[in-house]
């Protein structure tokens, strides 16, 4: 029992596990503090000025700690969902984000919407810190882990041999890049908005989902792939076409990340042992396509002027004028707009800390926005499809909410769960909704990925059920997205497995 207990880091005791990282990162934050006020001459001009500082520190602290856990118990997985969320969205936007609304680096027009700012931005990075607590302690809980052992029991044994696979992650390829064209088509997709909701608009939005079912299970088939053929390299070479063709398409300043996380989820998942040098070369080629992303995605943005939808053609004019302002326009100037648009991108405390400040005094107007109650409206309303239901209202308009609380329609700022489950429920809505959303990461995850019936399927699933949260967005959509992704999931995977079985069969 001895012997056992000193090779299981859990059961060596968990208390010293997380309290030796925490005291040690805590005692740097605090001498990098006390320097840096020092250098500042003196305490009491500085907390003028960095009266945010404290808490970063203590945001970043929480925000780090599943993380640095993790690590320490050799648990340490990019895409567990508790360090997916904090180094995909949380910690950039909101701890590196404070730092950089600190040092001026963003300094938004709707900062002047906050009433007394020194309270209401340090109570905005309160709520973020307490709603990632309970998110955590909700995934924690055994109750994830008890309802993924019941669920475990219905879900399909299915065990794909992967080189098989090149067929039907074509086909889903395929499909996903004819809805991708018709969601271009219909508005959706790209640099331009939608002026009115078609009846199958929903439906056809998630069924974008299978281009990133086909691109996984297609990388996947690449990396446990150890006979190379003909087919090998054709797949590789469109994959790779992909990438910089679908972000000269969306227009989008993080669709070039969102394209190559996808890359490195399969490798991780298919059985390659990951070095560091891995690691290090995918932070590395992440953090180049963050900028290129930011660079690209801000000139077009500028040169195309507004979302109002123009036919493709002009579109695709458009990308050709971006193109060619980057190859003339002096480097420099590119940088520094790219790297002013970065700082503006990342930084997303101000925009919550706006709704932080007013959503007492807007809350009797959000019923002519169509936006009180949105989150119960919308998993009231989210089982009626809008094709049975054509009046049905948008209860999460991002666009009606831009109106209301930035005086701006023409955009759409960021809200994430935090702030609309405080909306919604007030400060106690905060830490209760996103323990449930917690205990569905943990749910999530041990289903999935930390599985005793591991599966290809599985790991091709995990991607659209881990990313339909978005930590940027409404609360509201999140659950409602999540059961109508699971349906897309379920049709296009039993078609893939009696593609596949169908395949052996005949061999």
């Amino acid at each position: 029992m001895m012997e056992s207990n000193l090779h299981n880091p859990l059961k060596r005791g968990v208390r010293g596990s997380l309290l030796t990282p925490i005291i040690f990162l805590w005692s740097l934050c605090v001498l990098a503090a006390f320097m840096f006020f020092w250098i500042e001459d003196g305490f009491k001009d500085a907390f003028n000025t960095y009266y945010l500082v404290p808490w970063t520190l203590f945001a970043g602290i929480v925000v780090l700690a599943p993380s640095i856990y993790l690590f320490y118990i050799k648990k340490f997985d990019p895409f567990h969902p508790l360090i997916f969320a904090t180094w995909i969205y949380i910690f950039p936007a909101f701890v590196l984000g404070s730092v950089i609304l600190t040092l001026g680096w963003s300094d938004p027009y709707f900062l002047s919407f906050i009433d007394d700012p020194q309270y209401n931005i340090p109570l905005t990075l309160v709520y973020v810190t307490v709603g990632f607590m309970a998110m955590t302690v909700g995934y924690f809980l055994p109750v994830g882990k008890y309802f993924a052992e019941k669920v475990e029991l219905y879900l399909p044994k299915w065990k794909w041999d992967i080189s098989e696979a090149w067929g039907p992650g074509i086909l889903l390829l395929l499909a996903g890049v004819g809805f991708n064209i018709l969601g271009f088509i219909q508005g959706l997709l790209g640099y331009q908005r939608v002026d009115e909701i078609s009846i199958f608009d929903g439906l056809l939005s998630f069924l974008l989902i299978l281009l990133n079912e086909g691109t996984i299970l297609l990388w996947l088939t690449i990396f446990s792939t150890k006979k190379k053929t003909g087919i090998y390299y054709i797949v590789l070479a469109v994959l790779i076409l992909f990438l910089p063709l679908r972000m000269a398409m969306l227009g989008s300043r993080s669709s070039l990340l969102v394209s190559i996380i996808p890359i490195a989820m399969a490798f991780q998942y298919s059985g390659r042992r990951l070095k560091w040098q891995h690691t290090a070369l995918f932070g590395v080629i992440l953090s180049v396509a963050v900028f290129i992303g930011i660079i690209y995605g801000t000139s077009f943005r500028n040169i195309k002027g507004s979302e109002a939808r123009v036919n493709a053609g002009d579109y695709i004019g458009q990308i050709g004028a971006t193109l060619d302002y980057l190859s003339t326009e002096d480097p420099t100037i590119v940088i520094e707009q790219g790297a002013k648009s970065l700082a503006e991108r990342i930084e997303n405390l101000s925009s919550l800390a706006v709704v932080v400040a007013n959503y007492e005094k807007l809350a009797p107007y959000e019923s002519s926005y169509g936006l009180e109650n949105n989150i119960v409206n919308d998993l009231l309303t989210s089982f009626i499809p809008r094709f049975v239901w054509t009046d049905k209202p948008q209860t999460s308009d991002a666009r009606a909410y831009s109106d209301l609380y930035f005086n701006y329609s023409e955009n759409s700022f960021a809200i994430s769960p935090f702030g609309d489950l405080l909306r919604n429920f007030g400060p106690i809505g905060v830490p209760l909704g996103m323990l449930v959303l917690g205990i569905y990461l943990r749910l999530l995850y041990a289903c999935l990925i930390e599985t005793p019936y591991p599966a290809a399927w599985k790991k091709i699933a995990y991607f659209p059920l881990l990313t339909v949260v978005s930590y940027e967005a409404f609360y509201a959509t999140i659950f409602p997205s999540i059961i109508r992704t699971c349906f897309v999931l379920i049709i296009s995977l039993l078609l893939v497995n009696l593609i596949i079985k169908s395949k052996g069969r005949s061999v």
